[in-house]
């Protein structure tokens, strides 16, 4: 069962940090905030009991956004936060098409109240992170406030997740292979052609995922 944790800053700027930011938990640093790291279940960065902040590079974006993990992490973060951000960082030449970019901004926008910033590169995204958690703390008085404890996880997103784990199968197509077989039993014994009827398979990917399937492990 998750209980919350409740930090009242004293003078620094106090901001929670998932421990694999690196970069940015450097430039924190030397901004002048303290920097808590763990294992954070939502969010990457928390700056008070109602601001949290995910972190994508444009890459990470795009391709969340194509595979659909994006959603899930909204929902997640918009169940634990009053007031989700997301930070998109830097730019690069993924492709994907302008109406699905836009749709997905509005997505999150509209269905789950987060709000979408751009920045430069990590150097800018530390002194966005910086001013939220300093605007926070010190003018509006909040506290920084997050679960210990993991979430548990409903038996969906287990599936879908467990699904999901082998290679070549997005999270959109493993909600496809689950709504088509029913259960994770029925996809992991069927054989080539009936995976390739669901949507985004095709043959190739059906001859890959039997082949991880059912070769022995110690051959």
């Amino acid at each position: 069962m998750d209980t919350q944790k409740i930090l009242k800053p004293d003078g620094k700027v106090v901001i929670v940090s998932d421990y694999r930011e690196k970069e940015i938990i450097s430039q924190l640093k030397n901004l002048g905030a303290t920097v808590n790291e763990m294992n954070l279940e939502a969010a990457d960065y928390i700056c008070s009991d109602k601001i949290c902040i995910e972190r994508k590079t444009h890459d990470d974006f795009v391709n969340s956004i194509i595979d659909g993990r994006l959603f899930a992490q909204a929902k997640n973060l918009s169940e634990n936060f009053e007031k989700p951000i997301l930070v998109v960082e830097g730019y690069s030449n993924r492709e994907i098409n302008e109406n699905a970019l836009k749709g997905a901004i509005a997505s999150l926008i509209s269905d789950f109240n987060m709000t979408v910033l751009s920045t430069r590169n990590h150097h800018d995204t530390a002194k966005t992170i910086f001013w939220i958690a300093k605007k926070e703390q010190q003018e509006l008085k909040r506290g920084v406030a997050f679960k210990v404890g993991k979430k548990s996880k409903d038996m969906k997103r287990l599936q879908e997740e467990i699904v999901s784990s082998v290679p070549g199968v997005s999270g959109v197509i493993s909600k496809r292979l689950l709504e088509h077989f029913g259960t994770i039993e029925k996809i992991f014994v069927a054989d080539e052609q009936e995976l390739a009827k669901v949507k985004g398979i095709g043959g190739r990917l059906a001859k890959r995922i039997k082949v991880i399937l059912t070769k022995y492990y110690n051959r």
